[in-house]
C-alpha cells in the first residue's frame, strides 16, 4: 500500500485555482492524517466510503459477484490485452476497478497501481485474487441456483486498493501517467464530472484510457447529465480533443454472463488519448 498517493478528504480544500491537501501515513490498521482524521484499513483495503459489506446470501450481491468475477477472471477481456501491451509507466490508476482484472494487467505496466472501487464485497475478492490467493465464489446457474467457482492469478505486490467514490477519489492530482476508467461513464451519476476527475489525475503527457457502451440507465444517470445525444462516442472525442490527442479508438465486444442461459454482449467504445503537456482542463 502507498499511503503517500492517498490524500485526506477531511482537510482537502479547493479554491482560488489551487488545491491544498495532505497525504496520509500508515498507523497500524489505519491511515492517519496530521489533521487528526483516521481511515480504517479493512482486509488490506483503504476505506474512504461509508459502505457496508452486504451479506453473502443477498441475491443482488451474489449475482453481481458472479457476473463480474466471471468477466474479470474467466472471460477473455477486450481491454486487458491492450493495456498489458502499453509501455511501462511509474504510476497508473483505475477508477471503478471492480473485480481487479484490469488492475492486474496494469500492474505489469506500472511501478505502482491504485484501484478505486465503491463496492466493498467485489473489492475484497479482488484484493485476495491480486494477492495470489485462490478465491472461491458462487457462479450463477439459473434463478437462485449457484455452483462453486474459483479464480486465481499470479500475485502482484505493487497495488493499492481503495474503497471510495470514483467521482471524489482521495488521490494526489496529476500523479498518474496512465488513468483508466472502463465501463464507468454510464455507471455514475455525472459522467462529465468523471471525465474532470480523470483529467485532474492525469499527468501532463500521460494517457487516458476510457471505454463505455453508453448504456444509460435512468436510475443511475439522469437524462440531463448524459452527453452526446444519439452519438456519445463522437461527443467524447470532441470533448477531449482540445487537451488530448486521440491515439487509439475502437469498438470492442464486452460480454457479461448472467447465468448459464443468458449472456449480454455490449459494443463498447474504447478510446486512448494522450494529454498535452500544457493542456486546458476538460
Amino acid at each position: 500500500m502507498r499511503p503517500d498517493l492517498l490524500v485526506c478528504p477531511a482537510c482537502r480544500t479547493v479554491g482560488d485555482g489551487r488545491i491544498d491537501l495532505r497525504t496520509l501515513m500508515r498507523a497500524g490498521e489505519q491511515l492517519a492524517c496530521e489533521c487528526g482524521a483516521r481511515y480504517p484499513i479493512v482486509d488490506g483495503i483503504a476505506m474512504f466510503a461509508m459502505t457496508q459489506a452486504v451479506e453473502a446470501d443477498d441475491d443482488a450481491t451474489r449475482e453481481h459477484v458472479s457476473i463480474y468475477m466471471d468477466a474479470h477472471w474467466h472471460a477473455e477481456s477486450p481491454f486487458a490485452a491492450r493495456i498489458a501491451a502499453r509501455p511501462p509507466v511509474a504510476r497508473a490508476v483505475e477508477l471503478g476497478c471492480s473485480a481487479g482484472g484490469v488492475v492486474h494487467a496494469l500492474a505489469g505496466t506500472a511501478g505502482h497501481v491504485v484501484g478505486v472501487e465503491l463496492g466493498l464485497p467485489i473489492l475484497r475478492l479482488a484484493r485476495r485474487v491480486l494477492a495470489g490467493e485462490p478465491v472461491d465464489y458462487e457462479r450463477r446457474v439459473i434463478g437462485r441456483h449457484y455452483e462453486p467457482a474459483h479464480a486465481t492469478a499470479a500475485r502482484v505486490d505493487n497495488v493499492t486498493l481503495v474503497c471510495g467514490d470514483a467521482l471524489d477519489p482521495p488521490l494526489v492530482p496529476r500523479a498518474y501517467q496512465r488513468v483508466v476508467a472502463l465501463n464507468l461513464l454510464d455507471s455514475v451519476r455525472d459522467p462529465m464530472a468523471l471525465l474532470t476527475v480523470c483529467d485532474a489525475l492525469c499527468e501532463p503527457g500521460g494517457e487516458l484510457i476510457v471505454a463505455s457502451p453508453y448504456a444509460w440507465q435512468s436510475a443511475i444517470t439522469p437524462d440531463d447529465l448524459r452527453f452526446g445525444g444519439a452519438d456519445p462516442a463522437a461527443a467524447l472525442v470532441a470533448h477531449l480533443s482540445p487537451g488530448y490527442v486521440i491515439e487509439d479508438e475502437a469498438e470492442l465486444p464486452w460480454t457479461l454472463r448472467r447465468d448459464s442461459r443468458c449472456e449480454v454482449t455490449y459494443r463498447v467504445h474504447y478510446l486512448r488519448a494522450r494529454k498535452a503537456r500544457a493542456a486546458p482542463a476538460v
